[in-house]
């Protein structure tokens, strides 16, 4: 569900935008809701949107609620077993949702249809002739490449189906979006037909009450129920981290944090895992560092700029920083390899008028490069040329 209050960057992603629009435009929004969620409807309202949701429960606890889901998935994993497509995709596959895309597709007029997520293609067909356009968060074939290489063997079966899968999808419709020229070019080679543009997301800028920093704190923020995140903290706790100097303390936040590396960290004196936090930004101001040594993923990884846009530098990899376009002047260091990273977290961890310096400059930059005032108009120049083709 879209919301500024998600935990979910792709979430955020389309909350931006929507209110964005919401200005100018009329914007219908269908969307799939968690029972948790429900609150979120009021901040999309309040904006004008209106806002149709089908129930759809992710990450059950109890006994009788995972059932419920096991037996909801039992089509998704026979299509994913088959090769069709990955579990993933097929799992957001509902009769429901296609049902109240139809219903409100033949009531109302609209003048164009944006898809979120490749995962949501399925609803093409209810789509019918209006003018469309997909967005592309992120290119799974892309990850799945990438996760096949460090000897993944499911993300070689999901390569193999994905590799064929998302260009039938980009072609399904009039133009696709996605948020970097890396991701543009992937597709380009995979077969997309349709035009595609690069759009980046809009990043919020925080209002920080304080640039003061823990000068011992350095950091990593995700949502663990992705595998690049998971893979990034791997790395972190056990080939960054002894490396680093013994004085340097890292702090890991976000939900569902896998229980065997919440107990390996347990042991390890010097790492704290927050879990879920509500003020991600006052705490990313916190910081001396965020270290994010992502290997795979595609994508704009909106917790870059997010970090730089708090204040406090980032240390990444060329995976990491894809689509920013910002360098060491704007507090974007891009390390090629873990010594590297090693060095300057060590090298710097001491340099707190730099850091601080180097953060307000990144702030600057990320307010300039991806602001509202640059994106939307990117949005408006897709729709006019969707329209008039």
């Amino acid at each position: 569900m879209p919301s500024e209050t998600s935990g979910h960057a792709g979430a955020q992603l389309i909350f931006r935008n929507i209110v964005s629009l919401a200005k100018k435009h009329q914007v219908t929004l269908v969307a799939f809701m968690d029972s948790d969620e429900n609150h979120m409807i009021e901040s999309l309202t309040n904006h004008g949107i209106n806002v149709h949701t089908i129930f759809y429960p992710r990450n059950q606890k109890s006994l009788g609620s995972k059932l419920s889901s096991g037996i909801r998935n039992i089509g998704p994993m026979v299509n994913s077993i088959s090769g069709k497509e990955p579990f993933y995709f097929a799992k957001y596959k509902s009769i429901k949702m296609a049902d109240l895309v139809s219903k409100l597709i033949s009531e109302s007029k609209f003048d164009l249809v944006q898809v979120e997520y490749n995962v949501m293609h399925h609803y093409s067909k209810q789509i019918g002739d209006i003018p469309n356009v997909i967005v592309f968060h992120d290119v799974s074939s892309k990850v799945y490449e990438r996760g096949k290489a460090s000897g993944n063997t499911s993300n070689k079966r999901f390569f193999d189906m994905t590799r064929i899968l998302e260009p039938s999808i980009t072609n399904k419709f009039d133009a696709v979006v996605t948020l970097t020229e890396e991701d543009h070019d992937y597709l380009q080679n995979l077969g997309c037909e349709s035009p595609i543009h690069v759009i980046p997301p809009q990043i919020t800028i925080p209002a920080i009450r304080s640039t003061e920093k823990n000068p011992k704190a350095i950091c990593f923020v995700g949502s663990f129920n992705r595998e690049p995140n998971i893979q990034a903290v791997q790395i972190l706790i056990d080939e960054l981290f002894p490396q680093l100097l013994d004085k340097i303390q890292l702090n890991i936040i976000g939900k569902d944090l896998p229980n065997y590396l919440v107990n390996k960290i347990k042991g390890i004196q010097g790492i704290n895992y927050l879990g879920f936090i509500d003020d991600v930004d006052g705490f990313l101001a916190s910081q001396m560092m965020m270290v994010a040594p992502i290997q795979i993923g595609s994508g704009l990884k909106m917790k870059i700029p997010h970090a730089l846009a708090c204040g406090t530098v980032v240390i990444t990899t060329p995976v990491g920083a894809e689509g920013i376009g910002l360098e060491e002047s704007d507090g974007l260091w891009i390390a090629d390899s873990n010594e590297t990273m090693v060095d300057i977290i060590n090298n710097n961890i001491d340099e707190l008028d730099l850091m601080i310096k180097q953060g307000l400059s990144g702030r600057n930059a990320v307010k300039e490069k991806f602001s509202e005032n640059n994106i939307i108009p990117k949005f408006e120049i897709l729709y006019s040329e969707i329209l008039q083709a």
